[in-house]
């Protein structure tokens, strides 16, 4: 068999390219493949190719995609939470980069509140000092796991130059409505002394950060009335633009509620001063015709009362503009979440027996009846008009309760004036600073012991005022974090709405299911509210969801006390577990790790002892990022095998091609059939990772098919592995697809794989010969590969054709279903008529048709195929 056969370079050629190869490649190999690998030689190799990882932005390539990770808290030390969002994220950051697309992956902290400010105060340090120790240190931890964010973007809550425009948002937000004071109960923890919103507070009644039983109080507090854009935040939830959320968008719809009444706002004097308070109906039309009000005893305002005389009370009605009276009571089914019911007894039969039965008299009812749905839309256009209400909310969803009395938060920008009352800080006097704590007072330090602070002028009247000593909820901060990333130093406004035309909404973003409801609600929020303002493009902030699961660790508590003992006091007969010294049966359990449950991993032991590339593949492997996330050191055997093949692979593939001229014993039969073998594996394996890196982000079964295409090429003969053009391709293709999860090590062996002498000629240029591993292009299928179309019928697998990669990006629906239903197996499954299908295209990897039936009319549920 003739050398010229495989197409190998003549001898002027090689040396030319290699000369040009080395000439422009960044870094060489370290070159010591004659070794194996181990920890200290995959740590050398880190170290070596540390500079070389980072993806260096350009504004060359057209398209562009924004990856967001949910910023970090500042602990001090990356749990293995901050591990496993952030490892997905830098994974498909590479993966897009890969693919010719600019990508954002920035990173900030969300830096204020009140962990820091108690880790403080038990430290004797200022809040700042504390927090930005905590910043260098996480930020160093997350270099060393060669996470490539934009640190060019990054920002910080707790900075002046970020909460400055917090603060301006919050000003926008009081002048459009939706930003209010008003008296309120309250959960107070009287261990970190102030106040908890309702989901702040457990099952128990405690708190979710002190465990303290929270108490009622009556304060007055500052709210974002969120809920005058629910019905918007609801029915946004059915947008097609939303990808991946899955059942994400039933807890959304679930804490929102139906959103099936409005609210108005009545007013009440009460000692003197006017107080205002919400009333909810779902029958609108009440709001004209109402005879009085029902007010539950533990109603905020009646606290007020200081006589406690709460009989003959008025109210208001701004839609009837008349004075209504309040009756007191108990013994009223309110609807959920509502403590106080607007009745109509001479239109609502149920009203009436409720006035029956309380012995309230009412008006006689009326011969006539009314047109209600015409009186529905009065009441509620009269409410809009004046400003009062009419919008649509469930009863059970409340406004948003910002107010904090602590001293690490954002100070609220408003100035008490007894003259004029609440004045916003002027725009051009923002930021409204912290004051500076020089050393930490005994006990929690809050800004009304601040006198100096407190202290100041009102903007309107030049009078001795005070200034707010509330901060705002961490939530306020994070709601609106993902446009400054856009246009991090924007001095004259929060950002420009050029900087995020073409980045929002967030194509894909990553974050923990535990901050899928209030924190997503917040957000969602706030960007509907600056899309009001013109700001941005589009109301919805996020298109795509990944929710990766807990990492959870085993822990073990003794069965009779309930006391958490670290793993070294257990010993194991079987399946059961006893302590040590005393015998007592141990129950063990995976739960979220913790120090106190000694279940926790620390991400430096890892990275210590096996690398930032193997902890980072350890992570991804076995798992979807959505399944929780059982942490053992069981996953360390596959992960240390696999990069052992591989460098044995790279190793291997030196060596023979520096000996291809030895004699070959493969005739050309049995060459081709290895090399169609490779080929097929290739292009099968290319198409199934790229769709679960690019598609389901199901990255552990993307790795687990670059382990599929290792195996292939560690069953070749030495005779294919020297001179196959295959071997050479799907050997390139397999270490670009393993870089976005090890960059280091695929660029080592990628370096290895380019020192290689007597390379093939290949005429798809897939491998740029002189550019590293970062810089490559992601492989795709060859254009005459059979790629599949699966049809399923009711869910079930029932046909699957073959279409070639150069005609799968055209294929319609409607061709795909005639195709399919030219097939038995659909025929017959069909027999009694389709109901509805649904198409699917991946255009790089497979098609996906699916056919309900008419039998299944009733209960059809589009199944989720990725």
């Amino acid at each position: 068999m003739s050398i010229a056969r495989f197409g190998i370079f003549n001898q002027t050629q090689r040396v030319k390219q290699q000369l040009f190869s080395s000439f422009h490649r960044n870094k060489s190999s370290l070159g010591l493949w004659d070794e194996d690998v181990n920890t200290d030689i995959k740590k050398k190799i880190e170290k070596h190719w540390t500079n070389e990882v980072v993806i260096k932005t350009s504004n060359n390539q057209q398209r562009s995609c924004y990856i967001l990770p949910m910023f970090p808290y500042p602990s001090g030390n990356l749990h293995m939470g901050h591990v496993r969002v952030y490892s997905i994220s830098d994974t498909i950051t590479r993966f897009q980069h890969l693919n010719g697309i600019e990508v954002i992956h920035p990173i900030g902290w969300d830096a204020f509140g009140l962990p820091a400010e108690n880790a403080a105060l038990e430290r004797n340090v200022p809040p700042d000092t504390w927090t930005k120790t905590n910043i260098s240190s996480m930020k160093t931890q997350l270099q060393q796991l060669g996470f490539n964010f934009n640190w060019e973007r990054e920002i910080s809550t707790c900075d002046p130059r970020y909460y400055k425009w917090t603060q301006y948002i919050f000003l926008k937000l009081f002048e459009n409505g939706l930003a209010y004071q008003n008296k309120a109960q309250v959960n107070w923890d009287p261990v970190d002394k102030t106040v908890l919103a309702d989901e702040q507070v457990d099952d128990l009644g405690c708190s979710w950060r002190s465990g303290a039983k929270v108490e009622k109080k009556y304060l007055t507090q500052w709210f974002i009335k969120t809920t005058k854009l629910a019905k918007d935040l609801y029915e946004g939830l059915d947008s097609q633009e939303l990808e991946n959320w899955k059942d994400i968008i039933n807890l959304q719809k679930h804490w929102i509620g139906e959103c099936n009444g409005i609210v108005v706002t009545f007013t009440m004097k009460i000692n003197d001063q006017i107080k205002c308070f919400d009333v909810w109906s779902p029958d609108p039309y009440k709001f004209i015709h109402g005879d009085f009000l029902l007010m539950h005893p533990s109603h905020a305002l009646l606290q007020e009362i200081k006589d406690r005389n709460i009989k003959n009370m008025n109210c208001y009605n701004p839609i009837s503009e008349t004075t209504i009276p309040i009756y007191i009571s108990d013994d009223v089914n309110y609807a959920e979440g509502r403590d106080v019911s607007i009745v109509c007894a001479m239109l609502d039969e149920e009203d009436y027996k409720i006035a029956t039965t309380l012995y309230i008299s009412t008006s006689a009812v009326k011969a006539h009846r009314l047109n209600i749905e015409h009186e529905n839309k009065k009441a509620i256009d009269i409410a809009r008009s004046k400003n009062v209400g009419g919008y649509f909310v469930s009863s059970k969803l409340k406004d948003w309760l910002i107010s904090r009395q602590r001293y690490w938060g954002t100070p609220i920008p408003i100035i008490h004036c007894d003259k004029c009352g609440a004045v916003p800080v002027p725009y051009q006097d923002l930021p409204v600073k912290l004051p500076e704590i020089n050393s930490v007072l005994p006990g929690i330090q809050t800004l009304d012991k601040i006198h100096d602070w407190v202290k100041c002028k009102c903007p309107k009247c030049f009078s001795i005022a005070k200034r707010e000593t509330d901060t705002m909820d961490t939530f306020v901060d994070s709601s609106w974090y993902y446009y400054r990333f856009l246009d991090p130093t924007n001095k004259c406004v929060p950002f420009c709405k050029e900087a995020v035309e073409n980045c929002v909404p967030v194509d894909i973003y990553v974050g923990g299911k535990e901050h899928a409801v209030l924190h997503l609600y917040y957000a969602r929020f706030m960007s509907y509210f600056l899309h009001s303002l013109g700001w941005t493009p589009s109301q919805e902030p996020f298109k795509k969801l990944i929710v990766q699961g807990m990492v959870m660790g085993q822990s073990y508590k003794v069965k009779s006390t309930g006391k958490y003992i670290p793993p070294e006091e257990v010993e194991q007969f079987d399946k059961i577990y006893k302590e040590k010294n005393s015998g007592e049966p141990v129950i063990a359990q995976w739960e979220k790790m913790s120090k106190s449950k000694y279940n926790g991993e620390n991400p430096n032991r890892l990275l210590t002892t096996y690398g930032c590339d193997t902890t980072r593949l350890m992570i991804l492997a076995d798992v979807p990022p959505a399944t929780p996330r059982r942490w053992s050191d069981a996953t360390l055997p596959g992960v240390l095998n696999w990069q052992h093949r591989l460098w044995m692979t790279i190793r291997e593939f030196l060596k023979h091609r520096q000996n291809m001229a030895t004699k070959n014993t493969l005739n050309s039969d049995e060459f081709e059939k290895h090399e169609a073998k490779i080929w097929d594996s290739r292009n099968f394996l290319t198409a199934t990772t790229t769709f679960h890196f690019k598609y389901t982000q199901k990255l552990s079964v993307g790795i687990s098919r670059l382990q599929s295409l290792t195996s292939v090429l560690r069953n070749v003969p030495p005779e294919v592995v020297a001179r196959s053009k295959e071997f050479q391709k799907a050997l390139a293709s397999l270490i670009i697809m393993l870089s976005p999860v090890m960059p280091h090590f695929g660029s080592e062996l990628w370096a290895g794989f380019l020192s290689a002498p007597n390379r093939v000629c290949d005429e798809s240029n897939l491998i740029k010969w002189e550019e590293s591993v970062l810089d490559q292009s992601w492989p795709i299928v060859d254009m005459n590969y059979k790629l599949s179309l699966l049809c399923k019928v009711d869910g079930a697998d029932r046909c699957e054709l073959k279409i070639e990669a150069k005609n799968l990006p055209n294929l319609q629906q409607d061709d795909a279903l005639q195709m399919m239903l030219n097939e038995e197996a659909i025929k017959k499954t069909t027999k009694r008529g389709i109901y509805k299908t649904k198409y699917e295209l991946y255009p790089d990897c497979r098609a996906i048709l699916h056919i309900f039936t008419n039998r299944k009319e009733k209960a059809v549920q589009v199944k989720d195929s990725l």
